[in-house]
């Protein structure tokens, strides 16, 4: 099916304001496969989507915030892999291998950020504190988990406040 010109500037520009990409192609009915050729096709041209979203953010937004939301949507990322991780019916040794990769993904991004901004290193302290202790009633006190679970975000927000 051929797409108009507006189609593609369209999903382009959601993308770049901040829309995941499956998310803009949906909205402008167009198969996550064609937009992730037209995201491709652009790089090649030299119109990196991806850096004009950072550059968007940026000017939009001023360092200090983009930092806090790079931070906050790591964080909800890590958080919301945990409580699918909890739902999902994979095996247990797979779930502990996922487990295991996002714990790494979550180190190597507290350390490579906490170069470039001191200030995330208490909150890096603060959000690891309280994974450390969702691991744990996870593996200790399931029920006690269930009625943290709802607060977990809010939590993660005041840590944000606080920290951030």
């Amino acid at each position: 099916m051929a797409h108009t010109p507006e189609t593609r500037t369209n999903v382009r520009r959601m993308y770049i304001e901040g829309m995941a990409l499956t998310a803009a192609a949906a909205c402008c009915n167009v198969s996550y496969d064609t937009a992730r050729e037209w995201k491709r096709l652009g790089k090649e041209r030299g119109d990196d989507w991806d850096t004009a979203r950072a550059a968007y953010r940026v000017s939009e937004q001023g360092i200090d915030e983009l930092n806090k939301n790079m931070v906050e949507d790591f964080a909800r990322l890590v958080l919301t892999t945990t409580r699918e991780l909890d739902n999902s019916t994979i095996p247990a040794h797979e779930k502990a291998g996922v487990l295991s990769q996002l714990a790494d993904a979550h180190s190597k991004f507290a350390k490579a950020f906490s170069r470039i901004n001191p200030q995330f290193s208490g909150l890096s302290v603060a959000l690891d504190t309280l994974k450390t202790i969702v691991d744990l009633l996870q593996k200790r006190d399931p029920q006690a988990l269930r009625a943290l679970q709802p607060h977990i975000e809010e939590i993660g927000a005041v840590l944000g406040k606080r920290y951030g």
